[in-house]
């Protein structure tokens, strides 16, 4: 029996250059509506927390859909993308443990981890050996314990991934149940809205200049600004 083939759902124009960067700065601006709305104004406006929920699922999506275009893995492109997740990662380190957004001492550890650690993945998925795969599961049951989204993040990082290279049923599932267990994360289902948000990309084509390592840099800055501010406004 042949497995379901989704790839209809997959308009074959793809999602424009200038359209996923959009979207790259439209989940940037609900992360920091979030981050403003947490810890300068004490969760005062509901929407902004609200917004938040949407970010990270989008950010997941959108990584997971480049990486899953054929020419990702040529040049030693997707490699440098995984060196500069690692490097701004740690640099985020110190202003994210000062904002607390690390609850247990350091754990978890910042989003950019966990987009280093499912980049880490499907680089070793790309080409499936037995020994590639073994560690791909090593490094997802050990990760998931450490970074922020824990298992869930991964997981929908990963399957977005898998569907966006080769649409199957059972990717999609997979996704859309991963997306589902971020209720556990958020006490809400507003990161569901990623899914219809990201897949407008695939009907609106927009032109935008791609800002190549600015969201790089943003991160551990914007993470930094709160910080200072925080101090300034609230003394701590």
């Amino acid at each position: 029996m042949t497995r379901p083939d989704l790839h209809r759902l997959l308009p074959h124009q793809g999602i424009a250059s200038g359209t996923l960067e959009v979207l790259k700065w439209l989940a940037v601006a609900f992360m920091t509506a979030d981050h403003v709305n947490r810890h300068l104004l004490d969760l005062a406006y509901p929407a902004m927390y609200q917004m938040g929920r949407i970010a990270m699922p989008l950010f997941t999506l959108i990584l997971a859909y480049n990486l899953a275009r054929p020419e990702a893995f040529t040049g030693g492109s997707t490699l440098r993308v995984l060196q500069k997740l690692l490097v701004f990662a740690v640099l985020s380190c110190l202003p994210y443990m000062e904002l607390s957004l690390a609850p247990i001492g350091w754990r978890p550890l910042n989003i950019l981890f966990t987009l280093a650690a499912g980049t880490a993945c499907v680089i070793l998925l790309e080409r499936p050996t037995k020994q590639r795969q073994l560690a791909a599961i090593a490094l997802f049951a050990v990760a998931g314990a450490l970074v922020d989204y824990g298992w869930v993040g991964l997981g929908i990082f990963i399957c977005g991934w898998h569907f966006f290279r080769s649409p199957r049923l059972f990717w999609a599932i997979a996704l859309i149940a991963f997306m589902l267990m971020l209720r556990f994360e958020n006490a809400n289902d507003w990161a569901m809205a990623a899914l219809p948000v990201f897949w407008l990309g695939f009907y609106v084509h927009i032109k935008f200049p791609r800002w190549r390592n600015a969201l790089y840099y943003y991160y551990p800055l914007h993470l930094a600004a709160i910080s200072s501010l925080k101090i300034l406004i609230i003394g701590n």
